[in-house]
This record gives C-alpha cells, sequence and structure tokens, in this order.
C-alpha cells in the first residue's frame, strides 16, 4: 500500500498565476502545463519538483500557515540566480547543532508565498 501514493503535487492558491510563474521561471523552473482546458491553472516545476497555481481573486497565500521550503543543489548558484534576477531575499545561517550548518535564502513570492531555498546537507 506505501507505493499508491506516487507524488505530491500541491496547488497554490493566488490571485495572478502568471506572475507567480514568472517568479518560479526565474528561479529557474519551467510551465509544465498549461492548457485552454483549465485557463486559470498552471503548472511549474522540473524532473524533480512540480506543482500547480490557479487563480483565486481573493487569495492571501501569505495568510495560508504554508511555507515553500525547497532543497537546491548548490546555494552559491542559487544566490547568483536570485542576484541577476533582481530578486530580494535573506540570507540566514542555520546551526542546528555545533557540528551542522546550513544556509537558507528566504524570499516572497510575488503573491506573498514565503519561500525558502534550502542548501542540502552535506552526505556524509
Amino acid at each position: 500500500m506505501a507505493d499508491l501514493i506516487t507524488k505530491l503535487l500541491p496547488i497554490l492558491h493566488v490571485q495572478d498565476p502568471s506572475q507567480e510563474r514568472r517568479f518560479y521561471e526565474q528561479l529557474g523552473l519551467r510551465t509544465t502545463y498549461e492548457g485552454p482546458e483549465y485557463p486559470d491553472f498552471i503548472a511549474v516545476g522540473n524532473d524533480c519538483v512540480e506543482f500547480g497555481l490557479t487563480r483565486r481573486p481573493a487569495a492571501n497565500p501569505a495568510a495560508s500557515c504554508l511555507t515553500w521550503q525547497l532543497a537546491v543543489s548548490n546555494i552559491d548558484t542559487a544566490i547568483a540566480t536570485c542576484q541577476q534576477a533582481g530578486l530580494s531575499f535573506e540570507l540566514v545561517v542555520e546551526r542546528p547543532r555545533e557540528d551542522w550548518t546550513y544556509r537558507v535564502l528566504k524570499l516572497r513570492s510575488p503573491n506573498g508565498m514565503e519561500v525558502l531555498l534550502e542548501e542540502q546537507a552535506p552526505q556524509p
């Protein structure tokens, strides 16, 4: 039964899916679906991540109690990508233990969603 659910595909309710898509494209994702069947829906992603953006005029993602935490393969590349795209971010160094330090970029999407780009922990 563990293999019944094979993928998580969250759908974010936003006021402007096109504006939100541009934000995620600046972070390196691409449009994976957009069609006339669902005119107020766009999916973005890559080979590892995919999620939907749907238009909800009264949506307030910032109040949804959801933080988007995305692991990145190279935090320095993520920093450079955000800088080149002109995206505002805060770089935070987390140190939960003396032997464990990692960096996180904190951003806000155009519709107010909190987005964290988190450095992956080194493999032992």
